[in-house]
């Protein structure tokens, strides 16, 4: 019996595993064939209803372009301005609330934030923005100061002259940002006044140097007095007054770097698109229409 057992156990398996491979190559062929079968049977079908499936797409484009004639033209364009040394987020915040209006056709909301009428508020399509460095910054870290573009879309062209200092309008007027600019403004004019009446002064004691109208000693305050160090102080305060003066200038929180560009052509809508949507949408509308027609024609053969 061991004997036995010990010729069964050394008997080959190979027969058994090329039974195995050949019910796999079996089934294989059959998968490839059934799927050959019914591609063939698919472009059949089609050649079959090829004029069904004519009229369809024919019926589609014709349906695209009366939906492209009904839609109004509109114009896109953007431009780029540059914060100054404040968070992004805070714009980002004020022009997401602005988006959102637009976007749920609140006109006179978006007429009041933007300081214009009810009609061109009308005109705008919609309003996308980005931050230029959003990609250069590190996730943990705070984006300052960075330029960012607004992206606008209008049905009327025109209107582009008109929001490029509404919008500008809409961001200064934020409640923080124009707080911080009138305490920053008050200090730079205390300090112009101040180094006015001090370049006043050294004017003064100048020409009464140069120009001496009584008996001088050459003092002031025990100290003799040298005109070259009162040139170079006048110099020095004057340099500073010009800066400070400069600084007056750029205290807007918002400057546009690159206003919106005149559009003549309309961005959209695109009638090549509508017509190709059009034409790829009713054409499979006629495929389902012409295998269910397939089917029923083969069951009743049956």
């Amino acid at each position: 019996m061991h004997e036995l057992k010990d010729k069964d156990n050394k008997r080959p398996r190979g027969s058994s595993d090329e039974v195995d491979l050949y019910f796999l190559y079996l089934k294989l062929s059959e998968l490839f064939q059934a799927s050959g079968r019914g591609i063939s049977n698919f472009f059949r079908t089609l050649l079959f209803y090829k004029w069904l499936l004519v009229a369809f797409v024919v019926l589609g484009i014709g349906l695209a372009y009366i939906t492209y004639s009904t839609k109004k033209p509109y114009y896109t364009s953007s431009m780029t301005l540059m914060l100054a040394n404040i968070r992004n987020e805070f714009i980002e915040d004020q022009l997401n609330k602005l988006t959102i209006m637009i976007a749920e056709d609140n006109f006179e909301a978006v007429a009041e934030r933007l300081d214009i009428s009810s009609a061109q508020a009308k005109e705008i399509k919609d309003m996308a923005f980005s931050n230029l460095d959003a990609d250069r910054v590190d996730e943990d870290s705070v984006l300052t100061g960075s330029p960012f573009r607004i992206e606008l879309s209008l049905y009327d062209r025109t209107l582009f002259d008109t929001m490029e200092p509404a919008l500008t309008s809409f961001l200064e007027s934020n409640r923080y940002f124009a707080r911080q600019k009138r305490i920053k403004q008050r200090q730079i004019e205390r300090i112009i006044r101040k180094l006015d009446g001090e370049i006043s002064s050294i004017d003064s004691l100048k020409t009464d140097v140069n120009s001496p109208r009584g008996p001088v000693n050459g003092f002031v305050y025990g100290q003799p007095i040298d005109p070259t160090n009162l040139y170079r102080e006048s110099i020095s305060l004057f340099k500073e007054q010009v800066k400070l003066e400069s600084d007056l200038e750029k205290l807007d929180n918002v400057e546009v770097v690159t206003g919106f560009a005149p559009k003549l052509r309309p961005t959209g809508p695109s009638l090549f698109k509508h017509l190709v949507i059009g034409a790829f949408l009713a054409f499979v509308l006629g495929v389902l229409m012409a295998l269910i027609l397939q089917s029923n024609r083969m069951n009743k053969l049956k």
